[in-house]
């Protein structure tokens, strides 16, 4: 297995397993209806010595690993001081709501999330939604947050902090069983406004407001963050601010380019996303045939187990040698070159930024990223300057930043960003109140 493969085991495994001895103070509760079809129930609470242990041997592993010499391009050191100290304890939800498969003709299905609410005593705070990146096991998504970092970061970043924190389980994870909807635009949407519209309803039942609503998310969260925004501003749902960072905006681009023009430094795990999204369009575009085509016969039957999230990340790396040139069939490499074919339309289609957002928005990517070249994530800058919005801006989120030290570097910017909307909501407030 190569360094790249061994960063990412690093990242997926030992950080849930080291939070595997801290388990959330509360047991899980029964669930509890609140609205038709939407029901929740208390599974524990980071108290602020759990949100401290986040932030310092939890930031060690997904920066370092157990072996420093696989970890990330920067320390955990770099970042620590950042942070700002913890204000509170937060209880944890989990969120199930009734939801459909648009693909699949509106098919029912169930859907799942996470709701931490700041435990500080008051009922008013911002709501910011956080979508989460590529997961290659079912279970490491923000309703079960002692099996995702990147979840854990959030909470220690924002809902330690007073904020509200909601994130959707994509359809195929957490308690949904329906195929894994990877990169599917139209089933990603429903799962995330199902979520955020469950959890508005269990806010209501808990006595809490949220007048400001921000969204946020990294890797493929920050592509299903574009996603969201773009529905959200259609059905004329107010967002306050939104963010991404390593965002693969433009699909095509994203993972047309490792196959065409592949990097030394190109993440091992780019080969377990391309088998997922051609397993996904096969199962959700109902395209019978398409993974056949496009995956080499001797991989076929793993990359499926893979998929489905029996066959772990490693086994599948270690048999499926020589990357993605060794997963794929010549000609389907070759189509990437013309962007000809159908996986390609529809990857074409599930672009994520060709409109002009309403919506002030920053997008970051880091100048080392492994997986997300900056240029993909500034796509979404340069195409609205282009229609005429000056409400996105483009940042680095560091020269040495790869993808998950650009999740850390980028928080530290969003956090304060999306706290000037509610300071300045806050003083408009109390001027209108003293009129």
């Amino acid at each position: 297995m190569n360094a790249a493969s061994l960063r990412f085991v690093f990242t997926c495994f030992f950080v849930a397993a080291s939070f595997a001895l801290a388990r959330p103070a509360s047991a899980e509760s029964e669930f509890t209806p609140v609205a038709a079809g939407v029901r929740f129930r208390k599974v524990g609470v980071y108290d602020k010595a759990r949100l401290a242990a986040i932030l310092d041997r939890g930031l060690d592993m997904f920066l370092g690993g157990f072996d420093p010499s696989q970890g990330s391009t920067m320390k955990s050191s770099d970042f620590k001081a950042k942070f700002a100290a913890l204000r509170n304890d937060v209880t944890l939800y989990e969120v199930q709501f009734n939801s459909v498969v648009p693909e699949w003709d509106n098919q029912p299905t169930l859907g799942s999330g996470l709701l931490a609410v700041p435990e500080d005593g008051a009922t008013l705070h911002p709501l910011v939604s956080y979508q989460h990146g590529t997961v290659f096991g079912r279970d490491q998504v923000p309703s079960r947050p002692d099996n995702s970092y990147e979840t854990q970061l959030a909470l220690a970043a924002f809902a330690s902090q007073g904020y509200v924190v909601i994130g959707a389980d994509y359809f195929g994870l957490g308690a949904s069983r329906v195929a894994n909807c990877f990169i599917v635009p139209r089933g990603t949407t429903q799962a995330m406004l199902d979520h955020y519209l469950a959890s508005r309803a269990v806010l209501e039942a808990l006595g809490q407001k949220t007048p400001q609503f921000f969204v946020w998310g990294w890797s493929q969260g920050g592509w299903s963050t574009m996603q969201f925004l773009r529905r959200l501003e259609a059905l004329d749902i107010p967002v306050t601010a939104a963010a991404t960072v390593s965002a693969p905006v433009d699909l095509t681009a994203a993972f047309r380019r490792p196959i065409t023009s592949p990097r030394p430094q190109d993440a091992a795990w780019i080969k377990g996303c391309i088998s997922n999204m051609i397993w996904s369009q096969e199962e959700y575009a109902r395209l019978p045939g398409l993974a056949a085509s496009a995956i080499k016969p001797e991989h076929l039957a793993a990359s499926r187990k893979f998929y489905d999230g029996e066959l772990p990340w490693p086994e599948y790396d270690a048999g499926t040698p020589g990357g993605v040139a060794g997963l794929l069939r010549p000609e389907f490499m070759a189509s990437a070159a013309t962007g000809n074919g159908r996986f390609w339309d529809l990857l074409e289609d599930a672009g994520a930024y060709r409109w002009k957002i309403q919506t002030p928005l920053r997008a970051y990517g880091g100048d080392a990223d492994e997986a997300i070249p900056p240029a993909v994530s500034r796509m979404v800058y340069d195409f609205s300057r282009l229609l005429g919005s000056t409400q996105v801006e483009f940042y680095s989120a560091g020269e040495r930043a790869d993808h998950r030290a650009s999740y850390v570097s980028a928080t530290l910017q969003v956090k304060p960003w999306f706290d000037g909307f509610v300071t300045a909501a806050s003083k408009q407030s109390s001027s209108d109140r003293a009129r």
